[in-house]
């Protein structure tokens, strides 16, 4: 991609020529037509201009508005390993970000916090099943209401860049901390929790369906560097994004993101260690409210392949290569209403 700004400054040179071309043109006819023409060519090339400053990729988000994203995710993870069986992950959420204020470099000040949390897990073959809906598990049904009356702060560049936000993780532990539960399913219902809603979670649901804008501007397609948690290890990702259509309501924005670890994962306990290395890609498909740059709607489908390498575990040997592929459907709705006053902390 060339440079944004050489980009910008050739485009001003092209219009104006353009401009000049159409002014000898005009020139040529009689002196009545001449001003006649030259109004209306300074009409358009105005009308044009201001149009191209409407579509400006950013937000523009107002103090005592509350903005919403409600997001779907159906995952499904298939491995090669013998005796194994389908994990599915489900989840529903919505995350709620107030505004709190706005300075004058347009960097936007929220609270966020989530809300209709629904969580389901099946793994058969790790006699893993968690379902939030059920009722069954006190814990999970308890932790999950207790998340969902915490609010969260973050500052935020009006890019979609994520400035700093406060850790949710933390809130999560503390959460399950003191609580008189069989250690296992301890462990399992926390470490569920904190790769669903936790701060890397949060951090990649951000950085995937806000941080879409391009820094700078005007621009046509640009790319986004983040870093992409998946089941709370770290993963590099480099989105490129295309503005495909612009109205007077819609932006639509279609998107293609490349994931790949740069090193092994690993991961171990008091039984087992074993080590990953991730790789696959992201598609995205946008429509962004024109007026606030608030998304409206994103159909996003990820699908990445994992190698599992085995360093110790009591029943498999030592150095076996395990390949597995996760595929993911994100669906996202954003909305925003109007608030009086802001959401107690």
């Amino acid at each position: 991609m060339g440079n944004p700004y050489l980009l910008f400054i050739k485009q001003v040179v092209i219009c104006i020529t353009q401009y000049i071309m159409s002014l000898i043109i005009i020139f040529e006819r009689p002196m009545h037509i001449r001003h006649t023409y030259t109004w209306i060519l300074s009409f358009i090339w105005l009308c044009t201009h201001l149009t191209a400053q409407e579509a400006e990729l950013r937000y523009r988000l107002l103090p005592g508005q509350t903005y919403t994203l409600e997001i779907e995710l159906d995952q499904r993870t298939h491995s090669e390993s013998a005796g194994s069986d389908e994990v599915t992950l489900f989840s529903q959420m919505k995350i709620d970000f107030y505004v709190d204020s706005v300075n004058q470099r347009g960097t936007i000040f929220m609270v966020a916090g989530y809300r209709d949390l629904l969580l389901s897990m099946l793994a058969p073959s790790m006699d893993m099943d968690i379902n939030s809906a059920s009722g069954r598990d006190r814990m999970l049904t308890q932790m999950m209401d207790s998340l969902e009356q915490r609010k969260f702060r973050l500052v935020m560049h009006p890019s979609g860049e994520l400035e700093s936000f406060d850790e949710i993780s933390p809130v999560i532990r503390a959460f399950a901390a003191g609580r008189d539960a069989d250690a296992d399913q301890h462990g399992l219902v926390l470490n569920t929790m904190d790769e669903v809603y936790g701060t890397h979670a949060f951090h990649s649901l951000f950085h995937l369906f806000v941080s879409v804008y391009p820094v700078v501007q005007p621009i046509k397609n640009w790319t986004r560097d983040l870093i992409y948690y998946f089941n709370t290890k770290p993963v590099q990702m480099v989105n490129r994004f295309y503005l495909t259509k612009t109205t007077e309501k819609v932006i639509t924005i279609q998107g293609l993101g490349m994931l790949n670890s740069t090193g092994d994962l690993h991961e171990k306990d008091s039984r087992r260690e074993i080590s990953s290395r991730v790789s696959g890609s992201q598609t995205y498909d946008f429509q962004m409210d024109a007026e606030t740059g608030w998304l409206k709607q994103c159909v996003s489908r990820q699908r990445l392949v994992i190698e599992t390498t085995i360093i110790r575990d009591p029943r498999l040997p030592s150095g076996l290569r395990i390949p597995s592929y996760t595929e993911t459907l994100f669906e996202v709705k954003g909305t925003h209403t109007g608030n009086k006053t802001a959401p107690d902390d």
